[in-house]
């Protein structure tokens, strides 16, 4: 009997463990799933935000590409401004970082789960890291402004504390075909990073809708 009741003990015991460390397992889904929601809401916005700067880009590269450059003076400070501020996405990281920092990783039993959840952090670090590869193309950029733009022209544009378009048809400080060809160059690089930066974002926003349909799907949530 006292051996009956010493095995019944564990077993009890044991349950109560395995349903405790469900419970969490449930309450740190449901907090993946929020995160994964906030991050598709805002990486949304900043695939817009990154493809109207692109558009942005092709404009001022074909005004630059004008033979009359001259009659565009206002427009190409306007966009040669407002193409060079960064662009910045901060991912809602808490629950993964939970996960990896209180050994949460184990509490998942489901390995695809799990492994697709390693997936997204790798592919979110990745992005937030090559958001410096970017930072040094916007100062390489800006350089190659300073060449042509006048910095007083730049001034007036930001007096506000917002980019504004000129008033008038201000000159460029230099014309010079080899220095403006330079800067279309520069302008060129900015693009692509944008460009890279934009379809990583795309890339993540469907990771992270498969994410939650998964996560439903096996923990039965709604």
């Amino acid at each position: 009997m006292l051996f009956l009741a010493i095995t019944l003990g564990f077993f009890v015991e044991n349950q109560r463990e395995h349903y405790v460390e469900h419970q969490r397992e449930l309450q740190y889904m449901r907090s993946m799933i929020e995160d994964l929601k906030l991050d598709t809401t805002e990486l949304t916005v900043h695939i817009r935000q990154r493809t109207e700067r692109n558009e942005m880009i092709d404009s001022l590269i074909y005004l630059l590409s004008q033979t009359n450059i001259r009659e565009n003076g206002s427009s190409i400070y306007y966009l040669g401004r407002i193409i060079s501020p960064p662009i910045s996405f901060f991912p809602n990281d808490r629950t993964i970082e939970q996960l990896k920092s209180a050994g949460g990783l184990r509490l998942i039993r489901n390995m695809d789960i799990s492994n697709t959840i390693m997936a997204y952090d790798r592919k979110m670090r990745q992005s937030v890291f090559e958001l410096g590869d970017e930072q040094q193309v916007r100062g390489e950029y800006r350089l190659s402004a300073i060449k042509i733009f006048s910095g007083p022209v730049f001034h007036r544009i930001m007096t506000t504390g917002e980019i504004k378009r000129p008033i008038g048809n201000p000159m460029l400080f230099s014309e010079d075909k080899a220095l403006v060809n330079e800067f279309i160059m520069e302008t060129q690089y900015l693009e692509k990073v944008n460009q890279k930066q934009a379809a990583r974002a795309q890339e993540l926003v469907d990771q992270a809708r498969k994410l939650i349909e998964d996560i439903k799907k096996q923990y039965h949530l709604k």
